[in-house]
């Protein structure tokens, strides 16, 4: 088994965690109200990024570019507000369209002076 490979047991325990609890508490249940032993709380200290996300639960990546998945995000709802503008009009307020059409013009009337992007 490698290293990065879900641990049976290690799934299981997490699986029966209470994961609502306050967010400065280190005291950790199992589902049916039951603490954690202290050989229960070391394998969650050793559980991995990858069994947690195997089980649902998000973890932050402090690896993670997040102005990077921004910019891939707006890319990719751009794709869609620009080719389907009337799926959008029934959302926006009257003020969001009448500005989307603002921006859209402007973009659009100066759209020469800017090359495609490379990344």
């Amino acid at each position: 088994m490698t290293a990065h490979s879900p641990r049976p047991h290690v799934m299981a325990l997490l699986f029966d965690t209470d994961f609502n609890r306050p967010a400065d508490s280190l005291v950790y249940r199992h589902l049916e109200g039951r603490l954690f032993t202290e050989e229960e709380h070391s394998l969650l200290r050793d559980a991995t990024t990858e069994e947690f996300k195997a089980v649902g639960i998000h973890v932050d990546d402090p690896e993670v570019d997040v102005e990077a998945a921004v910019r891939e995000m707006v890319d990719l709802l751009i794709k869609y507000a620009v080719d389907h503008h009337e799926a959008l009009v029934p959302f926006m307020t009257h003020e969001d369209l009448m500005e989307y059409d603002r921006l859209g013009f402007t973009i659009g009337a100066n759209a020469d002076r800017y090359a495609p992007r490379e990344d």
